[in-house]
């Protein structure tokens, strides 16, 4: 935990605060750490400074001259404190599609690892049998932007961007955006969790729908309208150098 005690200006003398000389200066910090330090720094330093985060591993901070020895001084005491948190940890991601159709019935095999998140929806909405449309992966560390781009069974396309912000310990900040060109359904998502490592995560919830097949592709059957459609994320943090 970063000592930011120092960083704030005395409370007793408000006109010197107010009138005191500011810096601008840019701090490169491990990009896993990124979004903790931006909140702990604006948190120590309150109205006296403005902390930005341009990019993993840089922080902005436009604070009075006399707070940047502080500041960088506090920063620094990251890489002592805990140095194997500078390591950028690696994380699987897999992103699964799936479509859930009203009244008693199987689901897909493919869905068993699922079964657990599966059966706590059916416990909200009642009886449900599922159905796997699509999954998805990529790997990416701590810090990173990703994207995958693929297409549907009737053509259209399917984009996932994400970013891992953070990785502390099991617990994974990420950041996600889903596009489906279909128009049907889920067609936009855009997202940011606290991710526990080897967690399934239901990320959206839409209605769903008997999506139409683009010219030159073959109609798919819709026997049963889907009544919705789920959007799930497992991250799992992967053993270093995995």
């Amino acid at each position: 935990m970063l000592a930011l005690a120092a960083c704030r200006a005395p409370t007793d003398d408000h006109t010197k605060q107010a009138n005191a000389p500011m810096e601008l200066r840019i701090y490169a910090v491990p990009p896993e750490q990124t979004p903790n330090l931006a909140d702990a720094l604006g948190n120590a330093l309150g109205k006296m400074a403005n902390v930005t985060m341009p990019a993993p591993g840089k922080l902005l901070v436009y604070a009075p001259h006399d707070a940047q020895a502080s500041i960088s001084t506090a920063i620094a005491s990251l890489g002592e404190a805990s140095p194997a948190d500078q390591k950028s940890a690696q994380v699987n991601l897999q992103f699964w599609i799936v479509d859930g159709a009203t009244g008693p019935g199987s689901d897909d095999a493919a869905l068993q690892p699922l079964s657990t998140t599966l059966d706590t929806v059916r416990k909200a909405m009642g009886p449900l049998h599922f159905r796997l449309d699509q999954t998805l992966a990529a790997m990416a560390s701590a810090g990173q932007d990703g994207s995958i781009r693929a297409s549907t069974d009737a053509g259209y396309a399917r984009n996932i961007d994400f970013t891992v912000h953070a990785v502390n310990d099991n617990n994974i900040n990420l950041w996600v955006r889903y596009g489906d060109d279909s128009g049907y359904g889920l067609t936009m998502l855009k997202t940011q969790i606290d991710a526990e490592s080897g967690h399934y995560v239901v990320l959206a919830q839409a209605p769903g729908a008997c999506i139409p097949a683009l010219p030159g592709k073959p109609v798919q059957p819709c026997p049963e309208k889907p009544a919705l459609r789920l959007f799930i994320v497992r991250a799992d943090r992967l053993p270093p150098h995995a």
